[in-house]
């Protein structure tokens, strides 16, 4: 009786033995992969440490150029999706921009099925009463999402400057006057971005921790592409485009989650350029709860790997494209690897741990060395944009950045799915994300249809797995998955939460 129990036991100890090479290869390809886009990071700090005095005195001559007697005509569009608690405000916003009522045309791209239609017709009709130019167009088929909205406005007017706001942003009274000028100064740009900042960044770790990322892509990553004439993508809200350019590049297409990204790509690919405000700050809302925050960051990181797979091969056949301008873009398609990357080394870390007793130190200095690295470029981009605005690097911003690096580790199953949906061509609706405006409304909540993979059972279980394996083999560097493993598990109960609630 004792011989198909020793056969068995022989046979998988056969099999682990073959498995350890295997998960060894995939463990290390993971951290190869972490690296070079922590390295990527790096490089866009060195850049912007590099250019900042520089780039900060452009920025003050781009503040003083001046407007001609003549303004050229502006459309103002703002697409909207059932945002009741937000969408008056961002009509208000629009009409107060210093622009002379007869070169200001506003453009409501409302796609909504609830009482926003309503409200903003109320709030279009005041407008007008007032003399503005305001105009609600109102589409019964989401056709195309945003990208649809946008297209469809834009064929109704002959506007020489486009500036495109989600319904949760609120941009300065002199926007307008601050970006035209730098568009008519250099007749060669397509756009021109403000940097975004946050309504709600101190309301809970959530909105600080999303703050401080924010903060280090606009302060430090755009800034380092701008400042070095390197590709900037548009960032989808509080930009502003030569409708010439909008036109060269074929307009808006909504083959991708990430319509902004790949208008920027496309416009690059024409020869244009893209100038990036650091001092121009336009607030809008970040996502409140974590399942929203999920939804938003699954949808930015499909859109990007849609791009990827969509303009990559343009990008790499162009000749007229620079050598560095190309890796620069590719690296920006490629920065939400990151994530099945992340995926791939714990899951393979923990198959070794199991597979051998315990973690051979080869492997612990190779997690380590990766992890550390990692780390190092997140905090320190973090960091230099807090320098950068003049805030203090305290103990709230510490915990903010522990929760971001918590945070993001606990995407990695979501965003792994995103790429995955991405690379096999399987498309998804657009997720709004759910505003609150003043508070006074109930948050909307986002009702997508529901999956096994965004119940967050599965972030659990990779997280109970990590917990049982680490206690199992008494492992010493088990501190080190904390970050990892609260991310997780913070995804995993917040989506379960939220799958119970649709």
């Amino acid at each position: 009786m004792q011989a198909p129990i020793e056969t068995g036991w022989l046979t998988l100890t056969i099999l682990g033995d073959a498995l350890v090479p295997i998960a060894f290869a995939l463990f290390v390809a993971a951290l190869v992969v972490i690296g070079l886009l922590a390295g990527q990071l790096l490089c866009l700090l060195v850049l912007f440490l590099r250019h900042h005095e520089d780039g900060s005195k452009a920025d003050r001559r781009a503040e003083a150029y001046s407007l001609p007697a003549d303004l050229p005509h502006v459309l103002i569009q703002l697409p909207t999706f059932n945002e009741p608690a937000v969408v008056g405000r961002a009509l208000e916003s629009a009409a107060a921009l210093d622009w002379p009522k007869d070169r200001l045309h506003i453009q409501l791209l409302d796609d909504s099925t609830d009482e926003t239609t309503q409200i903003a017709r109320e709030k279009v009709d005041h407008l007008r009463a007032l003399g503005f130019d305001v105009e609600l167009l109102h589409r019964k088929s989401r056709a195309g999402f945003k990208a649809g909205a946008l297209a469809a406005g834009l064929a109704r007017s002959e506007a020489t400057f486009v500036a495109i706001f989600d319904a949760d942003f609120v941009p300065p009274p002199n926007y307008l006057r601050r970006t035209v000028p730098v568009l008519l100064a250099d007749e060669g740009l397509a756009f021109v971005q403000g940097r975004w900042e946050h309504l709600n960044a101190g309301r809970s770790l959530l909105t600080r921790a999303q703050s401080l990322s924010l903060d280090a892509h606009f302060v430090v990553e755009q800034s380092a592409r701008s400042w070095s004439g390197l590709p900037m993508s548009f960032n989808g809200s509080g930009g502003i485009w030569r409708r010439a350019a909008i036109d060269d590049a074929g307009g808006w297409q909504y083959d991708t989650l990430t319509e902004d990204l790949d208008l920027s790509c496309r416009a690059l690919l024409k020869g244009w350029r893209s100038r990036f405000l650091r001092d121009l700050s336009v607030p809008g809302e970040l996502p409140e709860t974590v399942t929203a925050w999920r939804d938003q960051q699954f949808r930015w990181t499909k859109g990007f790997a849609q791009c990827a797979r969509k303009l990559m091969p343009a990008i790499w056949g162009t000749p007229d494209l620079p050598f560095s301008h190309k890796v620069a873009i590719t690296a920006q398609f490629l920065q939400g690897w990151v994530y099945p990357a992340g995926a791939i080394a714990l899951m393979m870390a923990l198959m070794l741990i199991a597979l051998q007793g315990g973690m051979p130190s080869t492997e612990i200095i190779l997690g380590l060395l990766s992890s550390t690295s990692g780390l190092m470029a997140v905090v320190a981009i973090i960091a230099v944009a807090r320098w950068d605005r003049g805030k203090a690097l305290d103990a709230r911003t510490l915990i903010g950045i522990a929760a971001v690096l918590a945070l993001n580790s606990g995407l990695a199953l979501s965003n792994s799915r995103a790429i995955y949906e991405a690379l096999i061509g399987r498309q998804s609706a657009f997720i709004r994300t759910p505003k609150r405006g003043d508070g006074a409304g109930t948050q909307a909540r986002a009702k997508p249809a529901l999956r096994h993979w965004r119940s967050g059972l599965p972030e659990m279980a990779l997280a109970v797995c990590a917990i049982a394996i680490a206690l199992t083999y008494n492992a010493w560097y088990s501190p080190f998955l904390v970050l990892t493993v609260t991310g997780l598990t913070v995804v995993g109960t917040a989506s379960l939460s939220g799958s119970r609630d649709r």
